[in-house]
């Protein structure tokens, strides 16, 4: 495993500034989360990789700013929007290429769609795919407004397509009801990636060490599926002061990653 933190726990820090601040501190590892349309230009990614290799920071993942749109996107009646959708994302994947990551992370489709889990299943598999012959893996995130909110549609997804990828948000996992360890045994030995937050009674988002999380426990039952991915720092801007909080953080990940491997 490799702890690391994503440069959307700066955000609204620009993103190459995020990175500098990976580097500076000398992370293992990073996700880059794209905010913006310019930021899929080659150049600018390219510089991106060039800050991430000088600090020696493994970028592991990317995350679209369109997350949002992921529902107009991939899962309306109208399937021509559906392949341009796919052929936008390629953008996303050739970035990722050129920053050595091979996870996209992905949102998916409002939680109060009509669209049953099947037809979801089958629309994002045909996203999946074209991921895979760019040497990237479309992976399906926990999140609270979407259908991917409990854990029933990840063993249901398990059983409809085989070779479906899953990220573990803590915190997403805390905002729908459910605990981390609850979501960890329904995604099983499919989850590739980890974001990672604290909580207590008050608050579903705080810095690791902060609060009630046994992520010493998290990180057995997860190397217990044979996890080896990142676990990886996502807070929002609010969510600490300075940030010597995050750095604290990630001292505290780094060591729960080796107590337990």
């Amino acid at each position: 495993m490799l702890a690391g933190i994503s440069t959307s726990t700066f955000y609204p820090e620009l993103t190459e500034n995020a990175l500098r601040q990976l580097a500076v501190f000398g992370v293992q590892a990073a996700e880059v989360f794209f905010n913006s349309f310019s930021e899929l230009e080659e150049g600018y990614v390219r510089e991106l990789s060039r800050i991430a290799q000088d600090g020696d920071v493994k970028v592991l993942s990317i995350h679209p700013f369109m997350s949002g749109l992921e529902p107009l996107l991939f899962f309306s009646d109208y399937r021509r929007r559906f392949d341009d959708a796919v052929e936008f994302y390629k953008r996303f994947f050739h970035a990722a290429n050129l920053l050595g990551a091979k996870i996209l992370v992905f949102h998916g489709n409002r939680r109060e769609s009509v669209r049953t889990w099947p037809e979801y299943f089958d629309l994002f598999g045909e996203l999946m795919e074209a991921g895979q012959r760019m040497g990237v893996t479309v992976a399906q995130e926990n999140v609270p407004r979407c259908q991917s909110y409990c854990p029933e549609f990840f063993k249901a997804m398990t059983d409809y397509l085989p070779e479906a990828r899953f990220v573990l948000d803590t915190k997403q996992c805390i905002r729908a009801g459910y605990t981390a360890l609850e979501m960890a045994q329904a995604m099983g030995d499919r989850v590739l990636h980890v974001h990672i937050s604290d909580y207590d009674e008050t608050h579903d988002c705080l810095p690791v060490g902060r609060g009630r999380l046994d992520l010493g426990a998290l990180l057995q039952t997860l190397a217990g599926y044979g996890f080896d991915g990142g676990v990886l720092l996502e807070l929002y801007r609010q969510n600490y002061g300075g940030y010597e909080e995050l750095w604290e953080s990630y001292d505290t990940i780094l060591s729960a990653i080796r107590k337990a491997c």
